[in-house]
């Protein structure tokens, strides 16, 4: 096997110290200092009631971490909501359910708190059962809105507190206030959103009424997540927060540091930005504070989380607890860590459809049985992450697995990668694989072609490719094509020819994975253009190809998993 590129050290070694220790949150104490951040997952009902598979999927991520942060969780019935079927305490009658999640985290020794939030503009008339969206002045996001009057601001304050009254009632350990990107508080923290000449014009107003709401309902820690930059010089800048968390202090247990308003950029940045992200802005905040920090960000490795502990008191982990739930076990212990490559696809739009992940194909189905142990001899066919997958789920229930690659390594499509940024973190993938089939024993059969693949033997080899790399030298290249292969592909051709991109070719992707894209290719002199212009550009070459439905990594891997999961269970009825 050729020695595979390692662009990072392996984690194998014994946790951090501090990441284990408990820490105190004004009289809750917590375990160990790692959050699961709140994410929207869309796991919830229509009326906001958290369904078996939300409970699944929170409970599956409560058995290693400290605590628990729910999603984003909205709070009345008539424009608070920000998505499809997000979470909602907005009554009484959802406590019971409510009561069913708190349960299930406290039997895994973990502690949750809640997220409550008001989207205020950030929302549409269809998400909030056709009322009208308000905010603290009009200043429209996606439609049309409403400045609210000072009988909207008392009702949305009471409602915040009455939330967290169902909340402690629940049995949660601890509310959170929403006051980070762009939703309703934030709105009014924000010199960008707020331009009202009320009282309220001074958003630390408006925060420092609700705080002291809800602290008058409940005897439970009282927190605020905040963004600690907006990514624009006229809204929230670290110093203007420092300042605002410093005012309100004494009516909070912590401060939850996070970044980002209404994009391009925010907190769940993507392998083009550094990690772990925030961390200067979030010692600006911290100066002189007395309270406790949370800290999130691009939080993927061990060494990612010793950094932020040594601004923060607690590491609040997203998209890695996605990818790996098991992360903090695996850390203690030196084992193989799947690696969240934050691509920012399955994890992301939810409009549309729920959490996905596209290096967990288990995310999302955590309700699902356990695989039962299986003896037995199989053979897998491919060594690219589809064949991988198989080779890991086969091997995990106990099967004897042998992997046939016909290439001299394994990776697939994975070693074709020429973005930069997107090799360094989609390589710690294969990494992962490798170091994970190997521990499961897996033989590996290297320059191995083999065309019979019939009893006891899964052929993993998927239907399409994308197209592989050609060299070009001194020409005028276009690319008008969404396949994510040309997109790596410029970055190469633009060493020796003039490149241009369109913006239709990039538009799939997330809004914050595109706009950096964009100043990637700056860097290297790939132009992005207009669609029209495209029509102006006298090419050489023009790679002009759409697919609705193109292959990529997270359709391989998924695909993997379930290929070795029927498996499996069709040989347990044999």
């Amino acid at each position: 096997m050729k020695k595979r590129e390692s662009l990072f050290k392996p984690e194998f070694k014994r946790g951090s110290v501090r990441l284990f220790e408990p820490v105190n949150i004004d009289g809750v104490t917590i375990r160990n200092r790692i959050a699961l951040s709140p994410m929207v997952t869309n796991l919830a009902t229509p009326d906001g009631y958290p369904t078996d598979e939300y409970i699944a999927y929170i409970a599956r991520r409560a058995r290693h971490v400290g605590l628990i942060i729910t999603e984003y969780t909205y709070i009345d019935r008539i424009d608070s909501r920000g998505s499809p079927n997000q979470l909602g305490i907005y009554s009484d009658e959802l406590i019971p359910k409510l009561s069913r999640l708190v349960s299930v985290v406290h039997g895994n020794g973990a502690r949750i708190f809640i997220q409550l939030v008001h989207a205020g503009r950030k929302t549409r008339r269809n998400i909030i059962w056709g009322n009208t969206p308000i905010a603290p002045s009009k200043i429209p996001l996606f439609e049309d809105i409403r400045e609210m009057t000072e009988e909207d601001i008392e009702r949305v304050i009471n409602e915040f507190a009455e939330a967290a009254r169902r909340a402690e009632r629940a049995g949660f350990d601890g509310i959170e206030i929403h006051g980070a990107h762009g939703y309703l508080v934030a709105q009014f923290l924000s010199p960008a959103t707020n331009k009202r000449r009320d009282k309220y014009g001074n958003g630390v107003v408006f925060l420092s009424e609700l705080l002291k709401a809800v602290r008058t309902a409940v005897s439970i820690p009282v927190g605020l997540r905040i963004s600690a930059t907006e990514f624009d010089p006229s809204g929230l800048t670290p110093q203007r927060v420092h300042e605002i968390v410093k005012e309100v202090e004494p009516l909070l247990s912590y401060v939850h540091i996070s970044a980002g308003r209404d994009g391009p950029l925010g907190s769940s940045m993507p392998f083009y930005y550094k990690r772990p992200a925030f961390i200067e802005e979030a010692r600006i905040v911290r100066e002189g504070l007395r309270i406790p920090m949370f800290l999130v960000g691009s939080v993927v490795t061990l060494d990612d989380a010793e950094k932020v502990l040594d601004t923060a008191d607690v590491v609040v982990i997203g998209r890695q607890l996605l990818a790996d739930p098991d992360w903090p076990i695996k850390v203690k212990l030196g084992l193989p860590i799947r690696s969240c490559i934050r691509c920012n696809q399955s994890c992301r739009g939810f409009m549309t459809r729920e959490v996905r992940c596209d290096v967990n194909p288990e995310l999302g189905w955590e309700i699902l049985p356990p695989l039962p142990r299986v003896t037995g001899q199989v053979r897998v066919i491919g060594g690219g992450v589809m064949g991988l997958e198989v080779a890991r789920v086969l091997a995990s229930v106990g099967l004897e697995v042998e992997l046939y690659e016909k290439e001299d390594r394994l990776g697939g499509q994975l070693n074709w990668l020429l973005d930069p940024w997107k090799r360094m973190e989609f390589l710690q993938l294969l990494n992962y694989y490798i170091d994970e089939l190997k521990r499961l024993n897996v033989k590996i059969r290297l320059n191995t072609e083999v065309k019979d693949c019939n009893t006891d033997c899964i052929w993993a080899v998927p239907e399409e490719t994308q197209p592989r790399f050609i060299e070009y030298r001194g020409l005028k290249i276009l690319i008008d094509s969404n396949l994510y292969a040309y997109q790596d592909y410029a970055f190469e051709w633009a060493r020796h020819n003039e490149v241009y991109i369109t913006e239709r070719s990039l538009r799939e992707l997330d809004l914050t994975r595109r706009y950096l894209l964009i100043r990637a290719y700056e860097g290297v002199g790939v132009k992005v253009i207009s669609d029209k212009e495209a029509g102006s550009i006298k090419a050489n070459i023009t790679m002009r190809e759409f697919r609705r439905d193109q292959p990529n990594l997270g359709k391989s891997i998924s695909r993997g998993y379930w290929l070795a999961r029927n498996y499996i269970l069709t040989k347990i009825t044999q």
